[in-house]
């Protein structure tokens, strides 16, 4: 588990999984034309994946790369991995 998630509640946890689904549709690293199509929720199985394997000890930036790879496989780069971490980072 990452340091910290341990005392997070359920609110707490769905609210970061929200914000990391919303990096991830801003952003669209894999180029699924989300944002044109207004498909929200596009990403957010990879949002829940990430927050699962931080909450296994992965840090965000691995958590994010794994769980896009879960879904895309070698078409996940550092770069798309960057973008999303960019997003996060920026919008607190």
């Amino acid at each position: 588990m990452m340091k910290g998630m341990e005392d997070w509640t359920d609110a707490k946890l769905d609210a970061f999984c929200e914000r990391i689904n919303h990096a991830l549709y801003t952003t669209d690293p894999m180029h699924t034309c989300c944002v044109e199509n207004d498909c929200k929720d596009e990403y957010y199985a990879i949002a829940e994946a990430t927050v699962n394997y931080m909450l296994k000890g992965e840090s965000q930036r691995q958590a994010i790369e794994h769980a896009l790879k879960d879904s895309f496989d070698d078409l996940v780069t550092l770069a798309k991995v960057d973008v999303v971490m960019d997003e996060l980072e920026n919008n607190l």
